[in-house]
């Protein structure tokens, strides 16, 4: 793997390292993303598959579960949906 160095500022370190922050990510991550976004696009992807899958265990786990078919879901959401 190479290793890519650049210089910035204190100023624009901290910045980056900030902005990095409030969206959970390293700036690695972070600076990654932001030069290669289609990469970035398949790893949100990933993230809202995961919270999806989260919340899904979650509400299992919480009895939060139905005890339809899978048909009669779906004709329930076919049915409701105009033509």
């Amino acid at each position: 793997m190479s290793r890519l160095t650049i210089d910035i500022t204190d100023q624009q370190h901290q910045s980056l390292k900030a902005t990095a922050a409030l969206q959970g990510k390293t700036i690695k991550q972070y600076a990654l993303e932001r030069l290669f976004p289609d990469d970035a696009n398949a790893d949100k992807a990933w993230q809202e598959l995961k919270t999806l899958m989260e919340n899904r265990i979650n509400d299992a786990v919480a009895g939060k579960v139905s005890d339809k078919s899978i048909d009669e879901i779906l004709e329930e959401e076919l049915s409701e949906k105009p033509a």
